[in-house]
C-alpha cells in the first residue's frame, strides 16, 4: 500500500495545479496544461492498477496506452501556446505537420493488438513490460515528442524579456523536469526494449516536486588588464558550477560506498534529478546571476562597462519603438537589466511649471503621483549634472525637496535633462543583488538618460506637429461647414415666416413653429461649437452655483432617453464661471459616460467644495479607459477610444477648464468604470 502513495500524491498534485490554473485564468496555456496534468495523473493511477489488479490487465493496459497516446499532441500543443501571443497563427508547415502527425499514436491502437505493443513476463515480481515492434516505435515516438516540447519551452524561456523571466523561473523548471523524467523513463524502451515500471516511484516524486514548483510560481508570482570576453567569463562560471555539482555527486556516491551505506537505485536516481533541479534553480536565479556579473566585472576588468556595446544596444532598442510609451518602457527595461533592479518608476514633465507626473513603472508601487520640482533640486540636476541619492545626507542639504524619493523607496533618482530643463525623472527601486554604485554606473545612467530624452522629445514634437496639421485641416473644413449651416438656418427662418403667415390651423402652427424654432436653435448652437474654444479673456464670468448647472444639464438630457439613469448628488458650490461653457463641459462628460456604460449601468454627477477648490465629478460603471491612453493621448485632439468618435469633445472640455484656471483629473479601471473630476480654485487661490 505504501508503494502506491507517491503515485496517488503525484496524481493529486498534478490535478490540483491543473484545476487551479483553469480557475485562475481560462487561457490556452492553462487549458493545455490542465489537460496534460489530467493525462499524467491518469497514467499514474493506471500504472498502479496494472501492477495490483491482474484480473483487469487487458482493460487497464488499453486505457494506459490510450492516455499515453495523447501525450505527444498534448505536450507539443502546450509548448506552442506556453507564454506566447497568438502562437498558432505563426506556426510553420513543419510544426503543423507534427501536430497532425501526433494523431498517429491513438490511431495505432486500432491497427495493432496489445501483444504488438508489449507483453509481460512475471509483471508482479519483475515489473517490466517487454516491448514488441509496435511498442518500441510507439514509446520512441513519445520520447521524441517530449524532446521537441522541451526544446520549444527552452526557446520560449530564453526569448522571454528579462523583466518577466523571473516570474516564469520555477514554473519553467517544473515543466522541464516533468518532460526530463518522462524522456528518461521512455528511453528504457530505446535502450533495452522494455518499460521498467520499477522507475515509477522516481517518476512520481519528480511529478510531486515539479507540481509544487509550478503551484508555488502561480501563487507567489511580477587591478588587472586581462581582456577576457564577458560571454566566456559568465559561461565559465556556469561550467564551474556544473563541474562542482558532478564532482560532489560522484564523491558523495563513492563516500557512501566507502562507509558501507547502501542506496537503492531509485533513490540514487531521485537524488540525481533533485540535485539537477536545484542546479537549474541556481542558474535561473537573477540574484545569483547578478552577483556573478558583479564579481566578473570587479575582478576581471579595468572598466565595468563596455560603453560602446551598451550604447549601441540601447539605440537599437529605441529605434524599434513606434510610440513614446514604447520609449518609456524600453528605457525602464534597459535600466532594470543594466543595474539589476527589482522595480522602477518614471515621471515626465507636465505643462505646469516645475511639476512632474507619473508616466510609467515596472514592478514597483507608486505612492507619489506628482512631484513638485523645487528650484534647488532643478539646479542640482541641470547645473551640476548629477544623479540624486536621496539617502546621501552630506551632498544634499535640501532634505525636504527629496522627500518624494524617500517616500517612494527610491535608491537613486536619474534626471532626464534637455535644453536646460528637467523633462523627466527615473526612480530606481531595490536591487536584486545590492551593490555600491560607482562613477561608471552614474556615467552609464546619465548616458542612457540623455539618449532617451532626445527620443522622447522627438516623439513629442512629432505628435504636436501632427496635431497642428490636423487642426489646420479641420479649421479649413469648419469654414465650409459653418457656411452651409448658415444657409440652412436662413432657409429655415424663411420657412418659419411663411408658415406663420399662411398656415390656418393654430395648433398645428404652434407645433410646427416650436419644432422649427428648436431646430434653428440647435443649428446655431452647432455653429458656436464649431468655432474656436473661448480664451480666458473672452469668458463671460459670473458667480454661479455649479450644482444648479449640473441639474439643468441633467434635466435637458432627461428630455431624451439619455438622461434617465443619472443620479445627482452633492452640495452647492459657487464659483465665478462662464455658465454656458461649463454646461458644455458637463454635457460632454455625461454623454461620454452614456457611450461607455451599458443599459442599466450607473451614472452619477456630484458637486461640492474641498480643500479650497470647487469640483464637479462625473462617474460611470462603463468599460473604462486604458492607462496608456490616459497617460499619452487623453485630452489631445483627434485621439479617442470610441469607434465612431472624433476625439474633439474632451479636448474642448480641457481648453474650457484651463481657461477657468482649472484642471480635469481622470481615474479609470478597465471593466469597472471611469471618474472625471473637474476642479476649479476658489477665489483667492492660485491656479491649480
Amino acid at each position: 500500500m505504501l508503494e502506491m502513495l507517491p503515485s496517488l500524491a503525484a496524481a493529486l498534485f498534478l490535478l490540483t495545479v491543473g484545476v487551479f490554473q483553469i480557475i485562475q485564468k481560462k487561457s490556452a496555456p492553462n487549458i493545455a496544461f490542465c489537460a496534460t496534468a489530467f493525462l499524467l495523473a491518469a497514467i499514474e493511477i493506471a500504472d498502479q492498477a496494472l501492477l495490483r489488479v491482474p484480473s483487469g490487465y487487458i482493460a487497464v493496459s488499453w486505457f494506459r496506452l490510450f492516455m499515453e497516446s495523447l501525450l505527444p499532441f498534448s505536450f507539443l500543443f502546450f509548448s506552442f501556446v506556453y507564454a506566447r501571443r497568438a502562437p498558432l497563427k505563426s506556426l510553420s508547415f513543419k510544426w503543423k505537420f507534427l501536430l497532425v502527425f501526433s494523431g498517429v499514436f491513438p490511431l495505432s491502437l486500432l491497427l495493432f493488438s496489445l501483444q504488438d505493443f508489449f507483453y509481460v513476463n512475471d509483471l508482479l515480481t519483475r515489473r517490466i513490460l517487454v516491448l514488441g515492434t509496435a511498442g518500441y516505435w510507439f514509446y520512441l515516438g513519445i520520447m521524441v515528442y517530449c524532446i521537441i516540447a522541451i526544446v520549444n519551452l527552452e526557446t520560449v524561456f530564453s526569448a522571454t524579456a528579462w523583466s518577466s523571466r523571473w516570474k516564469l523561473k520555477f514554473e519553467h523548471i517544473g515543466i522541464t523536469s516533468i518532460l526530463a523524467v518522462l524522456i528518461f523513463y521512455f528511453s528504457q524502451g530505446l535502450l533495452y526494449r522494455i518499460i521498467n515500471m520499477n522507475l515509477i516511484p522516481l517518476r512520481s516524486w519528480i511529478f510531486i516536486i515539479s507540481s509544487a514548483l509550478i503551484g508555488y510560481s502561480r501563487v507567489k508570482r511580477g587591478d588587472t588588464e586581462i581582456a577576457v570576453s564577458r560571454y566566456i567569463a559568465y559561461r565559465s562560471f556556469a561550467l564551474l558550477i556544473i563541474g562542482a555539482y558532478l564532482l560532489i555527486l560522484g564523491l558523495a556516491g563513492e563516500g557512501m560506498k566507502y562507509f558501507g551505506i547502501a542506496f537503492g537505485k531509485n533513490f540514487l536516481l531521485l537524488i540525481t534529478f533533485v540535485s539537477g533541479i536545484l542546479v537549474m534553480s541556481v542558474f535561473l536565479s537573477e540574484k545569483i546571476r547578478r552577483q556573478i556579473k558583479i564579481f566578473v566585472n570587479k575582478h576581471f576588468y579595468a572598466h565595468k562597462y563596455d560603453y560602446r556595446d551598451e550604447w549601441l544596444k540601447f539605440t537599437e532598442r529605441l529605434a524599434s519603438c513606434t510610440s513614446i510609451y514604447g520609449v518609456l518602457q524600453m528605457l525602464l527595461t534597459t535600466y532594470r537589466e543594466s543595474f539589476g533592479l527589482r522595480g522602477i518608476l518614471l515621471y515626465l514633465a507636465s505643462e505646469e511649471e516645475h511639476t512632474l507626473n507619473f508616466a510609467a513603472g515596472q514592478e514597483m508601487d507608486c505612492p507619489v503621483r506628482t512631484i513638485n520640482l523645487s528650484p534647488q533640486l532643478r539646479d542640482y540636476f541641470v547645473e551640476k549634472n548629477r544623479v540624486l541619492n536621496p539617502f546621501d545626507k552630506e551632498s544634499i542639504p535640501f532634505r525636504e525637496e527629496v522627500s518624494f524619493a524617500v517616500k517612494a523607496g527610491a535608491r537613486i533618482a536619474v534626471p532626464l535633462v534637455a535644453n536646460g530643463a528637467v523633462e523627466g525623472l527615473v526612480l530606481f527601486g531595490e536591487q536584486i543583488a545590492p551593490e555600491e554604485f560607482t562613477y561608471e554606473d552614474y556615467d552609464l545612467m546619465k548616458t542612457l538618460a540623455r539618449q532617451a530624452t532626445l527620443s522622447i522629445m522627438n516623439f513629442r514634437l512629432s505628435e504636436e506637429l501632427a496635431g497642428a496639421r490636423e487642426l489646420a485641416a479641420v479649421s479649413k473644413i469648419s469654414t465650409f461647414v459653418i457656411h452651409d449651416l448658415k444657409n440652412h438656418v436662413y432657409s429655415l427662418s424663411l420657412l418659419l415666416e411663411n408658415a406663420a403667415a399662411h398656415m390656418g390651423n393654430p395648433e398645428f402652427q404652434e407645433d410646427m413653429l416650436a419644432t422649427i424654432g428648436n431646430t434653428v436653435k440647435k443649428m446655431n448652437g452647432l455653429i458656436q461649437r464649431l468655432k474656436a474654444v473661448p480664451e480666458k479673456n473672452m469668458l463671460n464670468r459670473r458667480p454661479a452655483d455649479v450644482s444648479l448647472l449640473a441639474k439643468e444639464v441633467v434635466e435637458d438630457l432627461k428630455k431624451t432617453k439619455n438622461g434617465r439613469y443619472i443620479m445627482v448628488r452633492g452640495t452647492s458650490a459657487f464659483h465665478g464661471i462662464d455658465t454656458e461653457e461649463i454646461k458644455k463641459v458637463i454635457a460632454n462628460l455625461l454623454l461620454n459616460a452614456f457611450d461607455a456604460t451599458l443599459e442599466g449601468g450607473s451614472i452619477s454627477i456630484e458637486t461640492g467644495t474641498h480643500d479650497k477648490t470647487c469640483y464637479i465629478r462625473v462617474s460611470d460603471e462603463g468599460c473604462g479607459i486604458p492607462e496608456e491612453f490616459i497617460r499619452n493621448h487623453m485630452f489631445r485632439p483627434f485621439k479617442t477610444t470610441k469607434a465612431k468618435g472624433l476625439g474633439i469633445g474632451l479636448y474642448q472640455c480641457m481648453q474650457i477648464v484651463k481657461a477657468h484656471d482649472g484642471r480635469i483629473d481622470v481615474q479609470s479601471e478597465i471593466g469597472k468604470g471611469t471618474v472625471f473630476t473637474v476642479v476649479f480654485p476658489l477665489p483667492g487661490n492660485k491656479r491649480i
